[in-house]
């Protein structure tokens, strides 16, 4: 049972990015993530620190913050294939290309990040001795599991509005230890090409939107979804007005 102190419902929301500040936040993020931390994308092609491509036009953009600073943590997007084919299909040779139906109803989930910012805001038991190994693994543990949430609750929200929007399956392109994690939480991978090489080993899945639905995961968190960034703002300016 997760604690209900710590559950991401509680420490953590999720805003559809549909306006522009709200968008240059995403794409901030996935700078901090894509430029500063990994080093994948070249800073000089991004003098304003906002990394996008020519996919982020047929993109809906997900951000997720801490509830109770109000600091922004990760980013995801839900990218709509464009002339038979999505981002992920450019970074491999395409032998059999995906069939006609594996294009209908479909999207493709990418750009997921997660601040490395956002491991300090795993709880950490008072209790815990710093001299103490077993704390300090067990807390070590408590830092990557908190980079898990915050990736599946950015899912939870894409697969809200998959569902909302009629989209049947999604697509990733994911290394070898996220799609480890993905199936150990039981989500059901199917792999449609063979594995590729892009910033190490990639492999493309596909997955369908009502099995992430009927997962357990979502039984005891993750059931808020997402709000709109329009709505947050449309607070903000109502909070002012009663000011």
């Amino acid at each position: 049972m997760i604690s209900e102190k710590h559950s991401f419902d509680n420490c953590f929301e999720v805003f559809l990015a549909d306006t522009p500040e709200s968008k240059r936040i995403h794409y901030h993020l996935r700078y901090q993530v894509y430029c500063d931390e990994l080093g994948y994308e070249d800073k000089e092609l991004f003098p304003q620190q906002l990394e996008f491509d020519d996919w982020d036009q047929h993109a809906v953009h997900f951000i997720v913050r801490h509830r109770f600073t109000g600091q922004w943590l990760g980013a995801l997007r839900v990218v709509s294939p464009q002339g038979q084919t999505f981002p992920f299909a450019e970074k491999y040779e395409q032998d059999q290309p995906l069939a006609d139906a594996h294009h209908r109803d479909s999207i493709e989930i990418s750009r997921l990040c997660v601040l490395r910012e956002a491991r300090r805001f795993a709880p950490r038991s008072q209790a815990a001795v710093d001299t103490d190994p077993a704390s300090n693994v067990k807390y070590l543990n408590t830092l990557r599991q908190q980079s898990r949430s915050i990736m599946w609750g950015l899912y939870r929200a894409a697969v809200d509005y998959s569902a909302e929007n009629g989209i049947k399956h999604w697509f990733i392109l994911v290394a070898p230890a996220l799609a480890y994690a993905v199936k150990k939480q039981g989500f059901d991978m199917r792999q449609v090409a063979e594995p590729c090489e892009h910033r190490g080993l990639r492999t493309p899945y596909m997955l369908d939107v009502d099995h992430i639905l009927q997962n357990p995961l979502w039984d005891e968190d993750y059931q808020i979804g997402y709000r709109r960034y329009s709505e947050l703002e449309q607070g903000k300016f109502a909070a002012r007005r009663r000011a």
